[in-house]
Order: structure tokens, then C-alpha cells, then sequence
């Protein structure tokens, strides 16, 4: 099999499994249901939410950086472990702050989403680009 096959078979598939958050539409009920997280509405959207937002517009511009200085491979496994993180924490931990937590681990994940998107280009023949996107942009498909 062809490198560039290869790679793109992988990102299609670590696309796939990053992308798969089926517990997502159900967020807010988990973090204000009280056999769950148990906090107020209020916490949730004054103090919870936000902190994604924010984090997400500042932690871009150092990923930006960060990406052209260790390259796209490093900023991937980050954006790895900061998801794994960002569930861990929404699975064990309790109260407001660790929630703010797990939003800023959240934001991280999601502002190194930019390595991951690129990164196929960096690699795939330049031939072969519009193949490799279609394949990226299917296993990204919900």
C-alpha cells in the first residue's frame, strides 16, 4: 500500500473516533442532573460554558505557533491527550471548577483540531489532495 494511503487511512480513522461524542447532546442534562454533576443552570451557562469559548480564541493563536514550530505530529498526540482529559474529567470529577477545568482541556482539544486538519496536506501527494480530502471530509461525517 501507497505511504499516502496509509496516512490517510489513519487520520480517517482517528477522525472517525475524535468525532464520535454521542454523549454530546446531552451535556448540559449531565452537568445539572442530580444523580450526576449537580449544578445549577446558572453555573452551567454563566460559569461552565464559557470558559470553552474564551479559552478555545486564545489557545488558537499559541496552537497556530506551536504548530509550526513542533510540526503537526506532536500537536495531534496533544490534541489526543487533552480529549482523553477533557472525558476523564467530565466522568470523575465534581463542582464548578473542575468543570471550568474540563472546558479548558476542551478547548484545548479543539484549537489543536487545526494539526489535524492540515496535516494531510503536509503529507499527501499533491496529486492526490482532493482524494485524501474527500476521505478526511467522510470519516468526519455524523
Amino acid at each position: 500500500m501507497e505511504p499516502w494511503v496509509v496516512t490517510t487511512l489513519l487520520l480517517c480513522s482517528y477522525g472517525f473516533f475524535k468525532e464520535l461524542r454521542p454523549s454530546e447532546p446531552f451535556l448540559t442534562e449531565y452537568l445539572t442532573g442530580p444523580q450526576w454533576v449537580n449544578l445549577t443552570g446558572e453555573d452551567v451557562y454563566q460559569n461552565v460554558y464559557p470558559v470553552w469559548t474564551y479559552s478555545y480564541l486564545v489557545l488558537l493563536l499559541f496552537v497556530f505557533l506551536l504548530t509550526d514550530l513542533l510540526r503537526y505530529k506532536p500537536v495531534i498526540v496533544i490534541e489526543g491527550i487533552a480529549y482523553v482529559a477533557t472525558w476523564s474529567l467530565l466522568l470523575w470529577a465534581r463542582g464548578v471548577f473542575a468543570m471550568q477545568v474540563m472546558e479548558f482541556t476542551y478547548g484545548i482539544a479543539t484549537s489543536t483540531e487545526v494539526a489535524y486538519y492540515t496535516y494531510i496536506y503536509a503529507k499527501a501527494v499533491r496529486k492526490r489532495a482532493f482524494i485524501s480530502t474527500g476521505m478526511i471530509t467522510n470519516g468526519l461525517k455524523e
